[in-house]
């Protein structure tokens, strides 16, 4: 579990010493350091809307972000102590910065990064819960291919067995409110009301949740309804769909989150499957869907080179609608790890969601299978 410690000074040789500290410290299973000497490029890190866990900066550094610090994360400038001489470089002395928690820049290593990790104690103690929920995602590059069916399937499975459950579509055309039967989207509650929440009031966001997640009786799962605004999904940062999936995971009600995928490949996309423990990647055999499916791994890789190189080990293909096997002259980026058979739904209205027991049987294997699965990353990575 580490979280994102991002330093912004001058010296370059300064974050070369507590890099390597870091590094070869206990600190470094804690932390991922992530440094800037210059202000201009600390500044374009921060717009991107990667996430971020705590900031240690001087204090030109932190005027040059002035506006753009993201809520909620623990900010520390960097100070020098007091000295009769005027100070060359850009560090203030103690007590000329009431708006930010001050350390000492100049001190012991040891001290320094113990102050910071008392100044991340809150968050440490978020990820924490963040740490005990175990995130599927259920992804293919075409639509039609039966994710929607499949991800229900995962959720009454699961939640048979059990677990507590919280399934959350992020497809651009979100149609939850039709097979969930739960009526019109309004608009203080859904996913619309949730990213207004997460930015304006971010400490509410578990008392929120509690009042306002749907519960389906049949599945035995919460979710939340769609944008109110269709706007909202369209223009849909990376860095909100992270925020989202912590806070739920965050908010230490539910053990497993089932997240609903559309068929795009972009940094939105791979935030989320970053924060998975597994992939389902869903193919069928038809071959287009399979040449769409390697065409988007290759994609991918070219795109995010080792980014997404680490999700390997947490992607698993499934052949949806099978005769049992994929047909080798097809090329597909890794074999398969389980079949299911084509389905039917049983019965209509609520009763729907459910598939044909052959279907139920296949999907029950394969949560097993990957219950048992070692590979994946805790949600606390990013």
């Amino acid at each position: 579990m580490r979280h994102q410690l991002v330093i912004a000074v001058k010296e370059q040789d300064y974050v070369r010493r507590l890099a390597d500290y870091v590094r070869d410290s206990p600190f470094g299973e804690m932390w991922q350091l992530t440094a800037f000497t210059h202000a201009e490029a600390f500044v374009q890190f921060l717009k991107s809307g990667y996430p971020v866990h705590g900031i240690a900066a001087q204090p030109y550094m932190l005027e040059a972000a002035a506006g753009i610090l993201p809520e909620g994360v623990p900010v520390a400038a960097l100070v020098a102590a007091p000295i009769a001489a005027p100070i060359a470089a850009p560090v203030a002395a103690p007590g000329q910065l009431p708006l930010y928690h001050e350390l000492l820049q100049y001190q012991a290593l040891p001290g320094l990064l113990q102050r910071m990790a008392s100044l991340m104690a809150p968050v440490s103690q978020a990820a924490a819960r963040e740490q005990s929920v175990q995130v599927i995602a259920v992804y293919s590059a075409s639509g039609g291919v039966g994710k929607t069916t499949l991800a229900r399937q995962l959720i009454h499975t699961a939640a048979s067995s059990g677990q507590r459950i919280f399934y959350l579509n992020l497809e651009r055309w979100n149609a939850v409110d039709t097979w969930l039967e739960s009526g019109a989207v309004h608009g203080d509650e859904g996913l619309s009301q949730l990213l207004y929440i997460l930015q304006s009031h971010p400490d509410r966001v578990g008392e929120w949740l509690g009042r306002h997640s749907k519960r389906h009786a049949l599945l035995r799962a919460d979710y939340l309804l769609p944008c109110s605004n269709p706007e909202d999904r369209l223009t849909l940062q990376a860095s909100d769909a992270d925020a989202i999936v912590r806070a739920i995971a965050a908010n230490g009600q539910y053990d497993l989150i089932v997240i609903d995928l559309d068929e795009g490949l972009d940094e939105l996309h791979l935030s989320v499957l970053e924060l998975s423990h597994e992939v389902i990647w869903l193919v069928t055999e038809d071959p287009a869907v399979q040449r769409k499916s390697q065409l988007a791994y290759q994609y991918g890789v070219q795109r995010f080179g080792e980014r997404f190189r680490l999700l390997e080990p947490r992607l698993q293909l499934v052949v949806n609608r099978s005769e049992g096997q994929l047909h080798s002259r097809r090329s597909i980026f890794k074999p398969a790890c389980a079949f299911l058979p084509d389905t039917a739904a049983m019965g209509r209205g609520a009763a729907a969601v459910l598939a044909s027991p052959p279907y139920m049987a296949a999907v029950e294997r394969l949560y097993r299978q990957l219950s048992k699965e070692e590979g994946g990353a805790p949600i606390a990575n990013g």
